[in-house]
């Protein structure tokens, strides 16, 4: 695993991705965290908070513990004798910098006025690496830290198979080694409550999901998951159940008139998302599901668990300081108030809501030379180590810091991994590598 300097940062040749988060620095791992509702006591809160504290406070809401394998612990701002909401809502703004929240408050009128009306934690952050979207939302769903719940980055490498695995991929959950907040919660209900689940890319809908029907007596979680290659809703059908009112929903329906956003071309339902014109689809079919589905309608309290994409894939693309990014926050926020007008006409304002970020996102640098490419390192690492076959370095995706390394070509040239990080460490935007053995005694060590 290596960490780039601050200020510096690795991504891949790809014009979708000149920015590229995972990294310990604050624009990667600052991120917000507020509580919002009847039950909660609204201020100011500057005490360290975390992803995995999040679970444990909306489960004490819920009247439930999470298991053992919850690190984190319960943030003190539910009121004291609070009446349990009809609804607990769960909010990630996916790539969302906490210092949004300062530059851009004028275009953000529904969270900065829920800002002010929550409890709002200054010193929130991310504390494992990498800082990505299936590490984070992984954190969130399960209190847990990657060392429990195994989800150590946005794919892996299989030695076995010899190939790159995503993981997540076709909303399959078995990757996730923890139970999560809704797992939890459909098993104290006996599979009474309704649960709501929906993101823009797997990796960030399963894990809000839980692993649904694909456990010992599990039920299917109402689940929609973005497909970018055929624009529509899907869902893993073994764990999960797609509404039949999503089925037909397209994203094609908003190039139809315009086949360029911002002199863009998104003309396709992966380029699409790139814009300011995405968060309406998101949240379109998130209320729909709250208005077809029978939410507050019993004494059982409904989840609702939502992953909102926007500012991440315009983050990655034009990064934060763009007037792209500008113009989808607005747009993020505009239907986020039509989210939560849904569920107000539901169960009024007897509701819950979190909202977060899985991580943040880096600025332009303040050089070209400080944005690096992936296959540029691994040009440096064969070119050292083995110049004549270049096969030492088998993966390596700049999201999550992590090199795949065949140990067995290494041994014969005679070389070690400590070799490898000390020459990395020589590089002069390189903070600092770890090897295999030094992560897994990291992660023993914290637990």
């Amino acid at each position: 695993m290596i960490v780039p300097r601050e200020g510096d940062f690795i991504t891949r040749p790809d014009s979708d991705v000149p920015f590229m988060h995972g990294s310990p620095w604050a624009y990667d791992i600052e991120i917000p965290l507020m509580f919002a509702g009847p039950a909660v006591k609204t201020g100011i809160y500057s005490i360290p908070a975390a992803h995995q504290d999040i679970a444990p406070t909306l489960a004490a809401a819920l009247g439930v513990h999470m298991p053992a394998t919850a690190t984190g612990r319960t943030l003190p701002i539910l009121r004291n004798g609070f009446t349990q909401p009809r609804v607990v809502m769960l909010v990630v703004l996916d790539g969302m910098r906490r210092d949004y929240f300062d530059r851009y408050a004028a275009l953000m009128p529904t969270l900065t006025n829920l800002r002010q009306h929550s409890a709002w934690f200054t010193q929130s952050q991310l504390n494992t690496l990498p800082s990505n979207t299936a590490t984070g939302h992984s954190n969130i769903a399960t209190g847990a830290p990657p060392g429990v719940h195994g989800i150590t980055g946005n794919n892996v490498y299989d030695r076995v198979g010899r190939l790159r695995r995503d993981v997540f991929s076709g909303t399959a959950p078995q990757d996730l080694m923890a139970l999560t907040l809704a797992d939890i919660w459909q098993f104290s209900t006996s599979g009474r409550a309704v649960i709501l689940a929906q993101g823009s890319v797997d990796r960030a809908a399963t894990p809000l999901a839980g692993h649904g029907a694909c456990q010992m007596n599990g039920v299917p979680v109402t689940l929609a998951s973005y497909d970018q290659k055929t624009g529509s809703w899907t869902a893993n059908p073994d764990c999960y159940r797609l509404p039949t009112y999503l089925k037909e929903r397209n994203s094609s329906t908003l190039w139809a008139a315009d086949s360029q956003w911002m002199h863009h071309k998104i003309d396709s339902p992966a380029a699409v998302r790139y814009s300011a014109l995405f968060p309406a689809f998101e949240a379109d079919a998130m209320t729909a599901m709250i208005e077809h589905e029978p939410v507050g309608e019993d004494g059982v309290t409904d989840l609702i668990l939502l992953n909102y994409k926007g500012a991440d894939f315009v983050g990655h693309k034009y990064g934060p300081d763009s007037d792209e990014l500008r113009l989808t926050l607005g747009e993020m926020d505009r239907h986020l108030a039509r989210i939560l007008s849904a569920v107000q006409a539901k169960v009024g304002g007897n509701y819950l809501l979190a909202v977060t970020a899985d991580h943040g996102m880096p600025s332009e640098p303040s050089s070209p030379g400080r944005r690096h490419f992936a296959p540029s390192i691994v040009d440096l690492l064969n070119e050292k180590f083995d110049p004549e076959a270049k096969q030492i370095v088998t993966a390596f995706e700049p999201e999550n810091l992590q090199i795949y390394i065949d140990e067995d070509r290494l041994a014969k040239l005679g070389a070690t991994l400590r070799d490898l990080a000390e020459f990395l460490k020589s590089q002069p935007y390189i903070f600092t590598v770890f090897t295999s053995d030094e992560v897994w005694h990291a992660a023993a060590s914290s637990h």
